[in-house]
């Protein structure tokens, strides 16, 4: 009996100690809660900005308050992994749920790739569009076999992208770039629901012209290509080519699923605020694990993925004296 008492009061003092060590770590969380909306209305848009931007600029990207978007910077790390088409079969693995649309060319002794993207990113809605080449002469290859560097500076294209959910526009970017991006934090979408428009502006019409004969190989009507002098303009909204991913149709259901969950749990979380550079700052501050979950999918997380990439082909590289 006396030993049956001792077992009760030690798991009574154990459960009171639990209890002392939850209200604590409750209290901690409401007053880092309290103390980041108090800075949240305390600094100026300059400074959120520049917190944020510094906090993404690792990731190889920036936000735009302006048009409250997030988009790939012009000497972002990315640019030394250049492309292949592993990258967007093992897109649902990024969580990423996309439409790709490559257009393959040849042009100037190598072969060119321009692909478009548009799709969910994790937790944002976005589109892309990039620009490659091989590295040598490849045109005798299978244009999907070939590894494509990004263009260097003096290759890159002037672009023009606005990208339509269900017919409204929901951001709009121009620049001349290698690879020209946007995303839009906390908003969900299916791909099909998105329509991509882009314009290109070639300096040289042969390789306008080869362009041109590579959206016919890819599935493109001569009635769905705009030209205006040397600017080609046309719309995604179907794919015309094959969409081959890694996972199959349930595993790309569950990510989606996933998705929008963590879609609902930003704007629950950041419910208090109306802008996205409130909610993005706020989260930095109260939340940086869910801050780790916007960094950990989509295009940002290309750094981790790469990085295993990195190690895995060094391992393989190795003699197999220092192994």
């Amino acid at each position: 009996m006396h030993f049956e008492s001792l077992y009760f009061y030690i798991l009574a003092i154990l459960l009171i100690l639990i209890l002392i060590l939850a209200l604590l770590f409750l209290h901690y969380r409401s007053r880092c809660r309290r103390k980041a909306k108090f800075l949240v209305k305390k600094q100026d848009d300059s400074e959120k900005a520049k917190e944020i931007n510094q906090s993404l600029y690792p990731f190889g990207f920036a936000y735009d308050p302006a048009k409250d978007i997030f988009y790939s910077l012009e000497d972002s790390w990315q640019k030394g992994f250049g492309y292949a088409k592993l990258y967007d079969e093992m897109a649902p693995l990024m969580n990423m749920i996309i439409d790709c649309e490559p257009i393959y060319f040849p042009y100037r002794g190598r072969q060119w790739l321009i692909e478009l993207w548009k799709g969910q990113y994790g937790i944002t809605t976005g589109a892309e569009v990039g620009v490659y080449q091989s590295s040598q002469d490849s045109t005798d290859q299978n244009p999907e076999d070939i590894f494509y560097n990004c263009v260097p500076s003096e290759d890159q294209l002037p672009i023009y992208i606005t990208l339509y959910k269900n017919g409204k526009p929901l951001f709009q970017r121009s620049q001349r770039h290698w690879w020209l991006t946007g995303f839009r934090l906390g908003e969900f979408s299916y791909p099909a629901e998105l329509m991509l428009e882009v314009s290109l502006y070639f300096e040289e019409q042969e390789m306008m012209d080869a362009f041109l004969e590579g959206c016919l190989q890819a599935g493109y009507q001569e009635e769905d290509l705009h030209i205006c002098y040397k600017t080609v303009s046309f719309c995604l909204c179907r794919p015309k080519n094959n969409q081959a991913f890694c996972c199959c149709g349930l595993h790309r259901s569950f990510v989606q699923w996933q998705n929008r969950q963590n879609c609902r749990l930003y704007a629950h979380v950041t419910k208090g605020f109306d802008r996205t550079i409130d909610r993005l700052y706020y989260l930095m501050l109260a939340y940086p694990h869910l801050f780790r979950i916007l960094t950990g999918t989509g295009r940002m997380a290309w750094e981790k993925w790469q990085n295993r990439k990195q190690r895995k082909e060094k391992r393989r590289r190795r003699s197999p004296e220092e192994k």
